[in-house]
């Protein structure tokens, strides 16, 4: 039986990188709307800035945005964007399943995991997150993408390492 649709507004950006529902949060002024500017010059699409409207279908949640703003990006510095003007009429796309979560934070704290794992619950569904400092001096950007191909893939690098380290530690005990 179909669970019926539900209806759930967010504060942030949804953009559509490499057909990836990518949700970005973070305090105001962090510079949400500034990454997706970015993002945009780098070719991928808008789908929602400032207010995103969530609807969950059974475990599929799609993201829109309010009509009245659709097609613009607020920015701090340049005012109010038509995304459709300034870029392209493929810049700008009405909806998107949501994949991905990514908050943008002034620092991150040091954590012993190799391989974080964190999740963000939006509408009863835990998606993935990945929490971004805006102070590091590798591109947000290549964060982003090394981090999306790595979801991508079934290869676990900690547990490979560990494996390493524990045929080592037997080698090392036999000598």
């Amino acid at each position: 039986m179909t669970k019926p649709k539900t209806l759930n507004c967010h504060h942030g950006v949804l953009m559509n990188i490499n057909d990836h529902g990518v949700f970005i949060i973070g305090q105001a002024g962090i510079g949400k709307s500034s990454f997706a500017l970015e993002l945009l010059h780098l070719g991928h699409q808008l789908i929602a800035d400032d207010v995103v409207e969530f609807k969950r279908n059974d475990n599929v949640i799609t993201g829109s945005c309010p009509q009245m703003s659709a097609g613009f990006l607020h920015s701090r510095e340049l005012g109010l964007i038509a995304i459709t003007q300034v870029f392209s009429l493929e810049a700008f796309i009405q909806q998107h399943t949501l994949d991905y979560i990514i908050e943008l934070k002034p620092s991150i704290e040091n954590t012993s995991d190799l391989s974080p794992s964190l999740s963000h619950e939006i509408l009863g569904i835990n998606l993935p997150l990945l929490q971004l400092s805006i102070n590091s001096p590798a591109s947000l950007y290549h964060r982003l993408l090394t981090w999306l191909t790595i979801q991508s893939t079934d290869y676990m690098a900690e547990q490979d390492l560990k494996k390493r380290q524990q045929r080592q530690m037997n080698i090392d005990q036999n000598n």
